[in-house]
Order: C-alpha cells, then structure tokens, then sequence
C-alpha cells in the first residue's frame, strides 16, 4: 500500500513514513493511492477491534500482527466501559462516538495514532524525538493529549482558540498541560492555528532546530493519514451493527449525516463507501461557517468571509484541510488540479473546482436556533439527550429518505450551557457543576469521570498572540 501527496509529483511512501512525516514535502497531505475493495462478508461477524484490526492490516502491511494487536488494544486500556454504542429511533441511529477518555469521537482515532506512530519508529528504524504539533477547535486537543501524555522521547503540543470552545473542552486540555504536554490558548481562530501548525512543517528555522536537535515534527491533526485510517473501521462496525440488530438488511444502502468542519470523519465514511459498504448519501451538515455548504453547491471555496462563534464550535472552521483529499480522489488523482486549487486558496482565500462533484455529496447548513430546537426537539419526542454537534447532524438528515445514521461526535455534557439553553426551560446556574448536574438529572445518565474531574481548571495558563504560535514552538523544540 503506497501514499501519494494530493499536490502530485511521484513520491509514493509507505504508511509508516506517511505516518513519521505528517505532510509531504510538497505541502500535500498524504492519502491512499489506491483504495482496496474489502469482502463485506469476512468481517459481517467482527467485534469493533476485530475490523479495526482488519483496516489497519490493509492499509499499514508493514506492522505485524502482533503490533496491530497491541495498537487496537489500545481500546481496552483507555476505554472504560463500551466502545461504541448504536441508538436507533425509527428510521434514524445515532452512532455514539464518545465513550473514550476525553468524551469525544476524537478518541476512536487517537486512541491507535500514538502507538501507530511508535510502530512506525521502530520499522523505519528512527529514534529522533518526537514533536506531536496540534491545532484544535475543542476536541483533538484533549484527545490527542490523552493519547500521547507520558509516551516516552515525545512532546505533544496543542494551540486552541482563546474565545470559541466551551468551558469543559478547556478544562479538558489545561488539565493535562503538564510533563511532556503542553497547551497553549490562541488569541485568534481554529483557522489561525491550524495555518500556524502547517506552516511549522516547512519553516526553515523549525527545519533547521529540528535538524540539530534530531526532532521529528508530526501532527496529531486528520492531517496525518494515520488518523484519517483510524477512523475508517466505525463505520463498517455501524453497518454491521445495523445488520445484526435487524435494523436492515444485508446490502440496503444507508444514508450518514457527519456534523463537519475539517472533513476527516466524512472523508472517513466516503473511504469506506469506496471500499464497497452500501452507503448511497452523505450529508456534510455545518453550522453558521457554511464554506463547506456553498462549495458542494457552487463548486466555489470561499475561505475569506465571517467567522462566525456559534454553539457547535468544534465545526467553526473557515479551511478545512480534509477537503483536499476528497478533491484529490474524485478527481482521480489530479494532484495538479488540487495543487493550483489549494494554490489560489492561499494567495486569493479562494477557489473553483473544475468538475463535477460526486451525487452522494450533500451540504446542508443549520443555524443556532435551529441546533437548539433540534436538542430538545429529540429530547421531547425520544427522551434522547444530543449535544450541538449531532444536532446540526440530525436537523440535515431531514433532506434523507432512507435510513440515515447519524455521527454522534460528544457527549452533551462537553457542552452543558448550549443543552441546557435547549431543555432548560430558562433556568440559571450559579456554576458548570450545577449545569452537568441538571443534565445528570434531565437525560438519567451518569457524568462522565473525564469531565467531572476536571473542572477544577476554569482559566487558560498561557494566551499568546497567533504569530507567536512558531515561536512557542521553537522554545519548546530548543529545551
């Protein structure tokens, strides 16, 4: 199995290196050449780990059986309780994705990536230090956290907007600033340090402190292939799971609505319907940043417009990298046509793509009346509590006839003052304690130990400026 750059030219890598370099040295990401038909049958019976264990065999040959164990095992260690859970009311399942460590889809993925990349040392015979460089808009940041704290010879680094998470995400990742993991928040936008995280990759400096102090520079971001991977194998699970429990019947195609903002859980799923799952539609839901949107309509890209915060912030994206490789695969591998593309998005902050896109995309845009309509909307008629995200998921399926599922990404209690200004019937709340308890209340669920515990920490340890984000990360390179 080959990688190629969606920007062209004729390097084609292994996984493994894919994985240790991050981006290209052309400023492309990574992505499959190639993607393999798989035999729905052989994995029908598969527990989750199973088929995770299958995908990463495909796509990483280069790891042993033993090693791919190990990595999937991952799950056993982290997770306390089930890995992922299927709620089915009527002709729409949520796929709940937030049962890890940080209560966040972010979890399925970077659960595998920080072993995957350890793997990935020891087969291409590296022993440089490791830099883990993370831009985030709420949950990568405490997942990423989560998976890389104490692994040996690495640091991880993390930059989050300053004004546009929700209190608990903070909590989640200042909490863990300590050891090898290091947290800074942004004054700025997601857009801002995710430009920042990329540009590090080439900046001659960096380069050149990474040269000399034998530092590997990575990202635990979808930008590196290793993650997008990762996250392939629920979505055959959910598949199955709908077969077993009779929900449909072997080959009825589905449709999935993915709440979206860098792209990497659609691009995931459009993988998988690649690889041949009977998925017919996918609906890419967003939120007010409706670049996304009006692309899939227009086939126009148009970064330079109002950032706007809304209630689902983990989608308020005006760039969204994953992009890339949807464009590079239906286009059939044009990495010409997406490097001018991404070309003109730098130097203009936009683009025209130059051909059709697929049918089975769909964009649809949800406001925050709507999203908040939407949580108590599903609470009133199915006694089911949502947080935003899955939301704007939901309120999108509407445009579906089919049996829709729909990608639950958190847990409502990561964003407690946006559920309860749904379900709350107006009440005020002297503190976070008192808002997770009224939800602990209102849904007959537990709060989970990963956020409860955290709440000691209400205030960010170090803001900075977006053009000191390179900067901060040369200080830390040069301890």
């Amino acid at each position: 199995m080959n990688f190629v750059s969606t920007r062209g030219g004729k390097e084609a890598v292994k996984g493994t290196v894919a994985v240790i370099k991050g981006l290209a040295d052309n400023g492309g990401l990574y992505t499959p050449a190639s993607l393999p038909k798989i035999d729905l049958k052989k994995m029908l019976k598969m527990s989750y780990m199973d088929i995770c264990a299958e995908i990463l065999c495909i796509f990483f040959p280069e790891l042993s059986n033993d090693a791919i164990i190990h990595i999937v095992n991952g799950y056993n260690r982290k997770f306390e309780g089930e890995i992922v859970s299927i709620a089915t009311y009527g002709s729409r399942s949520f796929l709940e994705l937030y049962h890890g460590p940080t209560a966040s889809f972010k979890d399925m993925a970077l659960t595998l990536l920080p072993e995957i990349l350890k793997e990935s040392y020891k087969i291409e015979d590296k022993n440089e230090r490791i830099l883990v460089l993370t831009a985030t808009s709420g949950d990568t940041g405490s997942a990423a956290m989560e998976g890389f704290s104490g692994v040996d010879n690495t640091d991880i680094v993390v930059f989050y907007p300053n004004d546009g998470i929700s209190i608990v995400q903070m909590a989640q990742m200042e909490s863990a600033n300590k050891g090898n993991a290091h947290v800074f928040a942004v004054r700025g936008n997601f857009d801002d340090a995710q430009r920042a995280v990329k540009m590090a990759f080439s900046d001659v400096e960096l380069n050149e402190i990474s040269r000399k102090n034998s530092i590997n520079i990575t990202s635990a971001n979808s930008i590196n292939v290793g993650r997008l991977i990762s996250q392939i194998g629920y979505y055959f699970y959910s598949y199955y799971s709908l077969l077993r429990s009779g929900v449909i019947k072997y080959e009825d195609k589905i449709d999935v609505s993915v709440p979206t903002g860098n792209f990497g859980n659609i691009l995931a799923g459009i993988f998988a319907k690649q690889m041949g799952l009977p998925i017919d539609n996918f609906i890419c839901a967003s939120n007010a940043n409706d670049v996304l949107t009006q692309f899939i309509k227009t086939r126009r890209y148009v970064s330079d417009k109002t950032f706007h915060k809304t209630l689902s912030p983990s989608m308020d994206i005006l760039v969204s990298s994953n992009l890339e490789r949807f464009l590079f695969l239906t286009s059939r591998g044009n990495g010409e046509m997406v490097r001018a593309a991404y070309d003109n998005l730098q130097s203009c902050g936009e683009f025209e793509w130059g051909e059709e896109l697929p049918e089975y995309i769909h964009g649809v845009s949800v406001n925050d009346e709507e999203t908040l309509a939407t949580i108590l909307e599903v609470y009133n008629e199915k006694k089911y509590l949502i947080d935003p995200h899955t939301a704007v998921a939901y309120k999108a399926s509407n445009i579906s006839d089919k049996h829709c599922l729909i990608i639950s990404t958190a847990s409502p209690y990561k964003f407690p003052k946006a559920v309860l200004s749904a379900i709350g019937g107006g009440r005020k709340y002297e503190s976070e304690i008192e808002e997770l308890q009224a939800i602990e209340e209102l849904s007959k669920t537990k709060i989970p130990n990963c956020i409860f515990s955290k709440l000691d920490y209400t205030s960010p340890k170090e803001i900075i400026d977006k053009d000191k984000i390179i900067n901060k990360i040369k200080e830390i390179m040069e301890k």
